[in-house]
């Protein structure tokens, strides 16, 4: 099993002459899909895509709500939130072919207010007659204090079929936990039960 993750700021190749994937920053100037900012930042989300508000009211309370990049954000009576994060998880694609196939997608997070640092983790899921079960183990990004953070995730594809979707949950200090929240796709493939 290999799963990687990277800064978005970083690139690094894939190697398709090994089952092992990497992670890579995706090159949206080739991408035909539109990309909007979210929360007034240069945040990489795609339109129609859903994004996850959650947070801490000054007086402690959480709350959380889901809304679609570039639509109108509903009217939140949490507007003057202690501290509050937006997290978006993208599509997830597989990529190459055969024993050199994987998937991939990306994570963000922005926060705003009274937080002290802020981490992503995901997972890949794959659909069971039981409910939906990990396809591999959870991985993280370390915690930073920056406002905004974004990474490219891969996992290697196994053998035998089913139906996977990646999730992702944000934490920041000051702010908690996010609702688990999941790409808005999934794809049906022969990729086994668990990661190789």
């Amino acid at each position: 099993m290999s799963i990687t993750a990277v800064a978005c700021s970083v690139t690094a190749a894939f190697s398709l002459g090994t089952s092992s994937a990497s992670a890579r920053d995706v090159d949206r100037s080739e991408s035909k899909t539109r990309y909007v900012g979210i929360d007034g930042d240069a945040r990489p989300a795609v339109e129609g895509t859903p994004v996850t508000e959650w947070g801490k009211t000054a007086s402690g309370e959480s709350y959380s709500f889901t809304y679609r990049a570039g639509e109108e954000k509903p009217v939140n009576d949490k507007a003057a939130a202690a501290a509050k994060c937006s997290i978006y998880i993208s599509d997830v694609s597989l990529r190459g072919s055969g024993a050199n196939a994987w998937f991939s997608w990306e994570t963000s997070q922005v926060c705003s207010g009274s937080y002290g640092s802020q981490r992503i983790e995901t997972q890949m899921w794959r659909s069971s007659w039981s409910g939906p079960r990990g396809y591999d183990v959870w991985h993280g990004t370390k915690s930073t204090t920056k406002s905004f953070i974004d990474y490219g995730w891969s996992v290697d594809c196994n053998d035998g079929g089913g139906t996977y979707y990646p999730v992702m949950k944000g934490f920041a200090t000051g702010a908690g936990s996010s609702p688990t929240t999941r790409a808005d796709n999934e794809l049906r493939k022969n990729c086994g039960t668990n990661a190789p």
